[in-house]
């Protein structure tokens, strides 16, 4: 089979990267079929149809893909599905052992023997020659080969690899500043050379020093550049940077690990690395468990809260105060001679939502039911104009009533949540169904349907007492698709004629406009789903029917509508 001459050369590579990371799972194969899903930020699901053991239509839920491209999920299966065929094969051709895929630790051995054996039979000037070359016009590599063949490597002077991490950062940024969804792959794993390269080399050497700064600029790199990352790869890189500082502060000295706390504060203190600042916050908390650093990051931790402190934003700085207080009180939590510390702490910064809730928190641990109860209508009044957080206190305080066995309090504040804190909150909805007798509750119903605001979506209501005439009537009168797909498998035995007429309504609306042969498409899909139904048939044949006259002057429509 013939299919890399399909995709762009970028996009062999990403998907070549995809199969050797073992991303592809649930792979099945047919005569004519090849189905997978391929593992990226979301789980993309891939269909490949086949005839004749050549590629007919190739499918893939990825954004990229519903554009009209061949991605790099497609030819990560494609390369499964070429790889699997090899493994049918008895034997392997020598060149193929040279220049095949390495996506085993089997075939990597063998592969790497068969280039042994190619050099030495090479002579050792052709050989110094054909490497001169390369490293003169490869600055990167010369930078890596001086390193591994002196001892000391580059030590104590990054700027070698900081250049060119900067090299690589300009030849992926778009004219706009900017490295696109296209870009982003290769950019990532242009960076991610560096730690398999440079990072565990210089680990090995115990040159951590070099290490950290390499790690460093890699990591601010990540963080200040602009970057469509939907498929993740920056937390993946993110994630390995943070594992290297981990064993880096296992190995080095106090006084190395002190310089190493300073780096990280200063970065903080800075802001310049937007998201991946969480990775820095969390080194701090976890690591540094000596004795020495607890006072250190006690007052880094007031420093940082003194400068959300002077944001101007209301949600910026009780975010970041909230945040960082929860940080202090974890530290002095751990001290039994801290209670006055606490305390302090929890009247300077008493107006803090988090501050509260962890004093709340703290009351439920001692089973302080009355004085939890306490701060949570102060708290209900101090926060009264955010309404995630009253419904918060709402739960906690409905949570306390039901451990006090405090029935008419709790089924009160049970009643506030589902039509004032919780409007529309089904699960709450049925909590308060299970407090009645089944005769009762018909009316308490009814209460709560007459009280609920119109657009808080009653229909999932009336689907859980199964008043199915009153859903329809919320299916007919919704627009589009959705809320007819959501509950068609509960309607469809008693009102298929009526499912069938909102069908027709929806996909005649759809049909007007001339559109691109995937709209088309998504049409015949629509009609084979109706033809599904009780009486689809006919019903589907009229509409085609129809279609054929009414849009007689587009070809790829009929074209489509001829595939039914």
């Amino acid at each position: 089979m013939k299919w890399k001459e399909l995709f762009a050369p970028h996009i062999l590579t990403r998907g070549y990267n995809y199969f050797c990371d073992n991303e592809v799972e649930s792979f099945e194969v047919s005569p004519n079929l090849i189905r997978a899903k391929v593992l990226g930020t979301d789980e993309y699901k891939v269909d490949i149809s086949l005839r004749n053991d050549e590629i007919v239509d190739m499918y893939c839920s990825c954004p990229y893909a519903d554009e009209g491209h061949y991605c790099k999920h497609m030819a990560a299966v494609l390369y499964e599905y070429e790889s699997d065929e090899q493994d049918k094969t008895v034997g392997d051709a020598k060149d193929r052992i040279l220049f095949g895929n390495m996506d085993t630790p089997k075939k990597y051995q063998k592969k790497r023997e068969a280039v042994k054996k190619l050099l030495s039979g090479v002579d050792r000037d052709v050989l110094a020659s054909y490497l001169l070359d390369i490293l003169l016009n490869d600055e990167k590599l010369l930078v890596r080969f001086y390193s591994i063949v002196n001892e000391e490597g580059l030590q104590g002077d990054i700027k070698y690899y900081q250049r060119q991490i900067d090299i690589i950062t300009d030849k992926h940024l778009g004219r706009d500043g900017f490295i696109d969804y296209y870009e982003a792959d290769d950019f990532i794993l242009d960076l991610e050379e560096f730690l398999d390269e440079d990072v565990i080399r210089m680990m090995e050497r115990a040159d951590y020093q070099s290490a950290f700064e390499l790690l460093n600029y890699i990591f601010i790199t990540l963080g200040s550049v602009e970057m469509d990352d939907s498929d993740g790869g920056t937390s993946i890189l993110a994630d390995r940077i943070y594992r290297f500082w981990i064993e880096i502060l296992a190995k080095v000295k106090a006084s190395e690990k002190k310089k190493i706390f300073e780096w990280f504060k200063m970065q903080l203190k800075a802001s310049n690395i937007d998201y991946l600042e969480e990775y820095i916050e969390q080194i701090i908390m976890e690591e540094f468990k000596e004795k020495g650093f607890r006072q250190d990051k006690l007052t880094f931790i007031e420093e940082m809260i003194d400068k959300y402190d002077r944001k101007e934003s209301d949600w910026s700085r009780s975010y970041g105060v909230g945040k960082w207080a929860l940080r202090y009180l974890e530290i002095v939590s751990e001290d039994v001679n801290s209670e006055q510390e606490r305390l302090t702490f929890y009247q300077k910064y008493w107006k803090n939502s988090s501050v509260r809730k962890y004093y709340i928190d703290l009351c439920m641990e001692k089973n302080d039911y009355e004085k939890a109860i306490r701060v949570l209508d102060e708290s209900i009044l101090l926060d009264k104009d955010y309404r995630g957080l009253v419904a918060d206190y709402s739960k906690k305080k409905k949570e306390i009533y039901l451990l006090q066995g405090n029935k008419e309090a709790y089924l009160n504040e049970l009643w506030k949540l589902v039509l004032e804190h919780e409007v529309g909150d089904l699960d709450f909805y049925k909590e308060l169904k299970k407090q009645y007798p089944k005769e009762e509750w018909l009316i308490q119903r009814e209460e709560i349907f007459k009280r609920l605001p119109k657009n808080i979506g009653i229909e999932r209501f009336y689907n859980e007492e199964k008043l199915y005439d009153r859903l329809l009537k919320c299916v007919i009168e919704s627009g589009g698709f959705y809320l007819l797909q959501e509950y068609e498998s509960v309607l469809k035995k008693d009102y298929p004629e009526q499912l069938l007429r909102k069908y027709e309504l929806e996909i005649n609306k759809m049909a007007i406009h001339t559109n691109t042969r995937k709209h088309y498409k998504n049409l015949v899909l629509l009609l084979q789903h109706m033809q599904k139904l009780k009486g689809g048939s006919k019903e589907v044949q009229e509409i085609v029917k129809q279609w054929r006259i009414q849009y007689k002057t587009r070809p790829a429509m009929l074209d489509e509508l001829s595939k039914l």
